[in-house]
């Protein structure tokens, strides 16, 4: 592209890279960037999920969309790289890539656990700072991270993905140190029950679990991706310039009632 795009909003003329774009909270997070006035790259492992939308939007709006495994090195500094000359930079990256698999803390495998910490937690650090360069070199740059009350509100099947979580929480924390002096601020979303796919998935196995966390819900529903979105644009955009290294909770309520 080459230089920013013109257009209205709390985004307007800003460079976004959101990864986790096929679908869920990535592609709300998209969606509303773009209705913000961003130009956004949107990348994701699933390229027949990107397909799904991309003929919709891409004709109508500046996006583009990228295939990359977030936990492979080559891929990111690959793929993260072309979104950024893409886009002529970046000025914000939204970490959403996340995944996760079932299994009781003793039977979780090592290849579930590499997978889980290797998708969560390595793909968010790897974007970080590929994308952090660019930002550095620039002067200013904004970063927000997916993170999730699992890590207050453990599922038993799901030790690996919380614990991926809290490191999400405690890397956002390490990140918003280390890159102040470059004027990027680095933030973290950790949303409650949200309708993405991945999430009917997971409660649809526990049945018990489901009905005890909706109902600890204040806001009396699960979240809608396009809420989340809301809170990491907030994050993302000027209006939170003094907010660095801190998590906020989008869960409604839950947290509150434990």
């Amino acid at each position: 592209m080459g230089s920013r795009q013109r257009g209205t909003g709390r985004m307007a003329g800003k460079r976004v890279i959101v990864t986790g774009s096929a679908s869920g909270i990535g592609q709300a997070v998209v969606e509303r960037m773009l209705q913000e006035g961003a130009s956004v790259a949107a990348l994701d492992v699933n390229a027949e999920g990107l397909r799904s939308w991309e003929a919709a939007v891409v004709a109508k709006r500046p996006v583009r969309t990228f295939v990359v495994d977030v936990s492979k090195r080559t891929e990111v500094e690959a793929e993260v790289g072309a979104a950024i000359a893409w886009l002529g930079g970046c000025d914000a990256l939204i970490n959403v890539a996340g995944i996760t698999t079932w299994a009781d803390p003793l039977d979780i495998t090592e290849e579930d656990w590499d997978k889980v910490l290797d998708v969560n937690v390595k793909g968010t650090f790897l974007c970080a700072q590929v994308a952090g360069r660019t930002m550095r070199d620039q002067g200013a740059g904004s970063i927000v991270n997916v993170s999730s009350i699992a890590t207050e509100l453990v599922v038993p099947h799901q030790a690996h993905y919380a614990a991926s979580k809290g490191a999400v929480r405690s890397l956002t924390k390490g990140l918003a140190v280390g890159l102040a002096p470059f004027n990027i601020r680095v933030n973290a979303v950790s949303p409650g029950p949200t309708l993405t796919p991945m999430a009917r998935r997971e409660l649809g196995r526990d049945p018990a679990h489901r009905e005890r966390m909706l109902g600890r819900v204040l806001r009396g529903r699960a979240a809608e991706p396009a809420d989340i979105a809301a809170a990491i644009l907030f994050l993302a955009s000027d209006e939170a310039d003094f907010i660095t290294g801190t998590t906020l909770y989008v869960d409604g309520g839950v947290t509150a009632t434990r």
